[in-house]
């Protein structure tokens, strides 16, 4: 059944948010190990679901925002009723949304995107200048155009508030408190600026972590949304992209703000974080986050981090993207079943899910050959 004014469902389940609440918990009894992403790309979505949306409605931006192929905005009503059929229909007991909070800046590369599915108009892949920022000074940072508080839109949360059909809630996605400070000098700007300019540096994350702090009190005030899912890319393939020390003193405190703010509504508060963070991860876990998303394998497979870390955060995804991009559906399929028998055998604590993202560079059997096998293996355990 679709709620009044939602999209119409081509199949029938029932989600059980309540399932993925107690398995991020790893609380018992076991039972059934829910699906997680953080999202799926727009050009996935739509090859999946068979159904084309016209750019004018994914560009139909929030209020202050300026809808172009460089920053475009998926809060159109067709986009998101979309996204609820996605995340309905392959078994997601959430659907993502964001809210309207934007940290303006055109430090962006283009490049043609050689993937089979096509994301933004004319087949472009955008990728992020890390040699320049709008903000490289103190009259660069009183001159920039910060968002407002009070201004933020919340438009995308509170329409699928009113639409997500029973069992379902929202994971409202929040920008990281380092990418986007980062990515307002550009990350080589920013990290001299850490020795040239540590006030400066200092003030960038306490504005960006002040304004997503209150986007986040915002978003759990609204009766459906389950919790957040803070993307804060903390690493590379070897260690982390500023040293820990720097990471405690500008990064942590404000991830710990939102964990707070997200239990204190009573929400549960997730951190996807791409890369190597070995070095960290006790000091993840120390913040409170429910859980944390986000493995390769060539950093370290996902039953090892399960083994190291899964008694005290819940373990999220981690079926290789290389795998899941590259491999046969056979090999996903092995691989999936291997993870299962190793992260879910407790039946609480880890939730099936690729390693970063239903990137539109994945084929579509690979991604639903992992969900099949994730019914194959809970059919098993829990029929």
């Amino acid at each position: 059944m679709a709620a009044s004014g939602g999209p119409s469902y081509r199949v029938k389940r029932r989600p059980d948010f309540d399932n993925l609440r107690r398995t991020l918990l790893r609380q018992g009894p076991p039972g059934p190990v829910p699906w997680i992403e953080l999202f799926a790309d727009p050009g996935t979505i739509q090859e999946l679901l068979g159904e084309k949306i016209g750019w004018h409605s994914i560009l139909l931006a929030e209020a202050g925002d300026v809808p172009s192929r460089r920053r475009f905005s998926w809060r159109g009503r067709d986009a998101l009723n979309l996204i609820l059929r996605f995340c309905y229909e392959n078994g997601y007991d959430y659907v993502w949304a964001w809210t309207g909070l934007a940290f303006p800046r055109d430090n962006y590369l283009e490049a043609a995107d050689t993937a089979s599915v096509e994301n933004l108009p004319g087949g472009s892949r955008l990728w992020q200048d890390e040699s320049r920022g709008p903000i490289q000074s103190w009259a660069d940072f009183e001159a920039y155009p910060w968002p407002v508080a009070e201004r933020i839109s919340y438009r995308a949360v509170e329409y699928l508030n009113g639409v997500v059909p029973e069992g379902m809630k929202i994971s409202v996605n929040l920008g990281g408190i380092f990418e986007n400070s980062s990515w307002l000098m550009g990350l080589e700007s920013f990290s001299y600026a850490l020795a040239d300019q540590p006030e400066l540096v200092a003030a960038i994350c306490q504005r960006v972590g002040e304004l997503t702090a209150a986007a986040a009190a915002h978003a759990v005030s609204i009766d459906n949304v389950g919790m957040i899912f803070l993307g804060d890319d903390l690493g590379y393939a070897t260690g982390t992209l500023i040293s820990p020390a720097v990471l405690r003193e500008h990064i942590f405190p404000h991830h710990r703000r939102l964990v707070e703010v997200a239990h204190a509504g009573g929400k549960l508060a997730l951190l996807h974080s791409c890369g190597n963070l070995a070095r960290v991860m006790d000091e993840i876990i120390d913040l409170g986050f429910d859980g944390k998303h986000s493995f390769e394998d060539k950093i370290m497979p996902v039953e090892k981090v399960c083994r190291l870390w899964g008694d005290r955060i819940a373990i999220l995804g981690g079926v290789d993207m290389d795998l899941l991009g590259r491999g046969s559906e056979d090999e996903v399929r092995r691989r999936t079943r291997e993870i299962l028998q190793s992260c879910a055998a407790a039946g609480t604590g880890y939730c099936l899910g690729t390693g970063n993202s239903v990137a539109n560079y994945l084929p579509a059997g690979n991604y639903l050959a992992m969900l099949e096998e994730g019914r194959r293996w809970n059919r098993e355990q829990f029929a």
